[in-house]
Parts: structure tokens; sequence; C-alpha cells
């Protein structure tokens, strides 16, 4: 998997409080709530594409 590939979709999407809110479950979130969580799902992504592209799966 190309590091392209995936910058390149991340770059044609937009993740924020306003999207997570979307979700069943996170409509009642507060923004700062929302960000939080945000934050903890992006660093959640680093580490399984370091994973991925490490080749260990």
């Amino acid at each position: 998997m190309s590091n392209t590939i995936i910058e390149q979709r991340q770059k044609n999407r937009t993740f924020n409080s306003t999207w997570l809110k979307t979700f069943k479950g996170f409509e009642d979130y507060s923004e700062e709530e929302a960000e939080k969580i945000l934050e903890q799902l992006r660093e959640l992504a680093n580490i399984v594409c370091r994973h991925v592209q490490k080749g260990n799966i």
C-alpha cells in the first residue's frame, strides 16, 4: 500500500466534530468531547497505518 494513496484519501475527507455527530451515539456530544474522540481516532489510525506499512499483519 502506497503512502500516497493513504494521504490522498485523507485529503478528500473532512473529519471534524460535525462529521462525528452524524453517527449514532455521538449526536449529543459537545464540541469538546467530539474533538477529543476525533484525536483518539486519529492516533489509532496512525498506529494502524504504521503497523500495516511495516507488514506486520
